[in-house]
């Protein structure tokens, strides 16, 4: 697989100001769960979320026996009607200190010819559910706090296909540029108040549903392994930064550049808005 350098990351302070419980949508495979496998092993409690029940009680109940955590296993489609209201209420709870929206990949299709039916699934999933989580977990994030400040995290896992357009994935580029501007924006305004965003512009990655996408036959040596991306994204979270692109793809020389300009221009506005809310 292509190397990834690994960012420095320190584990108790990530745990003490993210834990005791992280919760994790769109969590049975794949990326959700590297996450989840590195949260557990910092001694992170989880609520881990997807359409899957067995293969969720199946990971929550080995990170249980190898980490000593304590889990929570939620059926929950992404894409259904009111998700992320759901998904909040499960964890009504917890002391929740981080939420990782994790949603799935897309599969390929041709926007003209085929029905609008899964471009709204997108939309529900990648948007809606995203908003009503967020919004949630964040009014708990806030409350964590003290004096207005809050405690917190959100790692928002967008695309590398949220930088630009791109053929035969219409809706999802759409969907993952809203993410990559939607953890930005809240960076911008909830940072300097205790809590954190970052959102993910990730690579192509190892991942099942990769291999289930592409054909056979297809070369899937030079793609990333997502251990490292999602290990990458956690230490960026605790950085500070609002965004990570992981270089891949065309024009990706450029793309480290492009990430600090976006945040040069993200700060830009934080003082900007200043003027106008005075604080």
């Amino acid at each position: 697989m292509r190397p990834l350098a690994r960012l420095p990351l320190d584990k108790a302070a990530f745990r003490d100001k993210y834990g005791p419980w992280a919760v994790i949508a769109g969590a049975s495979e794949g990326t959700g769960e590297c996450y989840a496998r590195e949260l557990a092993e910092m001694g992170i409690n989880l609520v881990l979320v997807s359409r899957r029940q067995g293969a969720l009680d199946l990971l929550g109940e080995a990170l249980k026996a190898e980490y000593g955590i304590a889990y929570r296993a939620v059926a929950q489609d992404l894409t259904e009607d009111g998700a992320g209201l759901r998904i909040v209420e499960a964890a009504a709870d917890l002391d929740v200190g981080l939420y990782i929206s994790n949603a799935g990949a897309d599969g390929f299709a041709s926007f003209f010819e085929d029905s609008t039916d899964a471009a709204h699934r997108l939309v529900r999933m990648n948007i809606s559910t995203l908003i009503d989580a967020a919004n949630g977990f964040g009014k708990g994030m806030l409350a964590r706090g003290q004096n207005g400040q809050g405690r917190g995290g959100i790692i928002v896992m967008a695309s590398g296909a949220g930088l630009g357009g791109q053929p035969n994935l219409v809706l999802y580029s759409a969907t993952k540029a809203f993410e990559i501007n939607f953890a930005e924006s809240l960076w911008a305004e909830y940072h300097e108040r205790g809590i954190d965003v970052i959102g993910i512009a990730a690579p192509i990655m190892r991942t099942p549903t990769l291999l289930r996408m592409v054909p056979e036959g297809f070369d899937v040596s030079d793609v990333y392994d997502p251990a490292d991306v999602t290990h990458n994204a956690l230490a960026g979270l605790l950085a500070g930064e609002p965004l990570q692109i992981v270089p891949d793809g065309p024009g990706q020389e450029k793309q480290p550049q492009v990430q600090a300009d976006r945040k040069a221009r993200l700060v830009g506005f934080v003082e900007f808005n200043k003027m106008f809310t005075g604080g």
